[in-house]
């Protein structure tokens, strides 16, 4: 079965987790601002947005250091991979 990335904006606490280990995972650095995966707080009520940019390889790695189960990875049944 292949795995995809399940994103759930939802449970997103805001705690930026995913996009730190995208950075030190992919960059070496404890640098938001390379991160391929940006979190951001709407304005009104307060819930969050999970925005990837298309540098974003699709290792999956941000879902396995997500506290909060807003990125995890799902085995899809069907599919290659």
């Amino acid at each position: 079965m292949a795995k995809e990335l399940a994103v759930n904006p939802g449970k997103c606490i805001g705690c930026c987790t995913c996009a730190l280990t995208c950075a030190i995972t992919h960059h070496g650095e404890f640098n938001l601002t390379k991160a391929c995966i940006w979190i951001t707080r709407h304005e009104f009520d307060g819930t969050f947005a999970i925005t990837f940019s298309s540098c974003c390889r699709g290792c999956k790695k941000c879902a396995l250091a997500c506290p909060a189960g807003a990125l995890r990875v799902v085995e899809v049944a069907g599919a290659a991979g």
